[in-house]
């Protein structure tokens, strides 16, 4: 459904990702914080939306949502196939195929050409220097290959070989934020007067692991890193964590983020720009520091993993709060529109909101067996009218419903209508064996360049 509003000329667009930043650690959200001065101002001329969630609590599928409008288990970027096929159509060829320049300016290794989520980027800096040719990316798709034919069990045997192996090498896990705002900086000083331009940022230092200056650190009274975890299988192989200190460590990489941040609206300014261009800053998922006793994001979807920070600064629309539900996918078909090139606003709101995650595959080295249960499942999730339903379902097929009371956190009983609304969610196209559907061996991969693993290693997916 479309609906008539004025239209806009047609503007530039940064988006902007702020991976794993939760709202509760934004001021424009929570009063209470008073770390994240450079992104309230944004919001002070925002449309905040308070109430946006990821349809995945991943990096891969929940970009592959938002880039497509598809849920996870239609676009089928999942944990089972950790790539995208780059056949599909994203707001992004939208804009190119409207005469802009698009590019991406990102450390995170999931949004590559290796696993085909770039495709529609005329330029991409992903900081991998040798690792990103066409060797590799060859390599790549015969790895996935392989990989998706193996079964669970030896997966996870040679999860945990390749953990070893890693353990032996030094690993840069840095989240390369420097570099990467010199980059925008650089890119945003080259575009024209006559250029319409989308950039496509990925700032990773909310994400573990958490590496911010020490500034930041003793700022934020930080005084045993020894017991943070640092990678998400920290939550299984590290004894002793302070949870606290975890609160207070990712503050302080949330606190350099908003910096980060700072200096790239003041690129904006800078380079006249502000005024012709719609800044789109989001959080792609949230993360859990220690709520029930989980750290990490891609084995849960609690609210503070699930909901997400959304920040729309548009120069021809007043700043204000949207409190309705939204989908983060929606975004394929408002960007469109905020861009200029669309001339009817989406009604892109619904009561409805869905999501889920696939059986960790990434992870199956380190789940430890008296655990593997609890963790290697399939979720889904449905919320609506204060309520959320969650299924999650083991290898097996047998399930089991959770619901909430959103505003109160409180167990009540599953409504009918949301366990019959979280049943009829998509299956995806994988088998227990882990086998990726009859097209999987098709499809792009991860690359096996040692720049490539290893930075899967740093942030902990081996």
């Amino acid at each position: 459904m479309y609906m008539t509003d004025p239209v806009f000329g047609q503007q530039n667009v940064v988006f902007l990702v702020l991976d794993s930043l939760r709202t509760d650690r934004v001021s424009a959200y929570n009063d209470s914080v008073d770390f994240t001065e450079h992104i309230d101002a944004l919001a002070d001329s925002s449309i905040v939306f308070e109430k946006a969630v990821t349809q995945a609590p991943w990096t891969l599928p929940s970009h592959a949502s938002m880039f497509t409008g598809q849920y996870p288990w239609d676009h089928r970027t999942t944990q089972a196939r950790s790539y995208a096929t780059g056949d599909e159509e994203t707001f992004i060829g939208q804009l190119g195929e409207e005469g802009y320049t698009t590019g991406a300016i990102t450390p995170n290794v999931w949004i590559t050409p290796h696993k085909g989520m770039t495709s529609d980027f005329d330029t991409v800096e992903n900081f991998l220097g040798s690792a990103d040719n066409s060797l590799s990316r060859r390599l790549s798709k015969l790895s996935t290959k392989l990989y998706d034919k193996l079964g669970t069990l030896p997966k996870r045997i040679l999860g945990r070989q390749l953990d070893r192996a890693f353990r032996l090498f030094g690993v840069d896990d840095s989240c390369k934020s420097e570099e990467t705002v010199a980059a925008v900086e650089e890119y945003l000083g080259d575009r024209t007067p006559d250029e319409d331009f989308f950039l496509y940022v990925n700032l990773m230092e909310p994400h573990e692991p958490y590496h911010p200056p020490q500034r930041y650190v003793d700022n934020h009274g930080v005084t045993d890193e020894s017991t943070i975890p640092h990678r998400q299988k920290d939550m299984f192989t590290k004894d002793g964590i302070d949870y606290d200190e975890l609160r207070r460590m990712y503050d302080a990489s949330v606190d350099y983020t908003d910096d980060l941040v700072g200096r790239i609206t003041e690129a904006l300014t800078a380079n006249d720009l502000d005024d012709d261009t719609v800044v789109v800053l989001l959080s792609d998922h949230g993360q859990a520091l220690g709520e029930d006793g989980v750290f990490g994001h891609q084995f849960t979807v609690a609210e503070p993993v699930i909901n997400t920070v959304l920040l729309v600064d548009h120069p021809d629309l007043d700043a204000r709060r949207e409190s309705r539900p939204f989908e983060l996918r929606r975004l394929y078909d408002l960007v469109p529109y905020w861009a200029g090139i669309q001339s009817t606003r989406p009604d892109a709101f619904g009561e409805t909101i869905r999501g889920g995650y696939e059986f960790p595959e990434n992870f199956t080295g380190y789940i430890p067996s008296d655990q593997w249960d609890d963790y290697y499942r399939q979720a889904r999730y449905v919320k609506r009218d204060g309520t959320k339903v969650i299924k999650s379902a083991d290898e097996d097929g047998n399930a089991r419903y959770e619901a909430l009371d959103i505003d109160t956190g409180e167990e009540i009983p599953v409504p009918d209508d949301l366990k019959r609304e979280v049943d009829a969610i998509g299956e995806v196209d994988v088998d227990n064996t882990g086998n990726g559907g009859a097209d999987a061996g098709n499809q792009q991969g991860e690359a096996v360049d040692d720049e490539i693993e290893d930075r899967l290693e740093a942030l902990g997916y081996r």
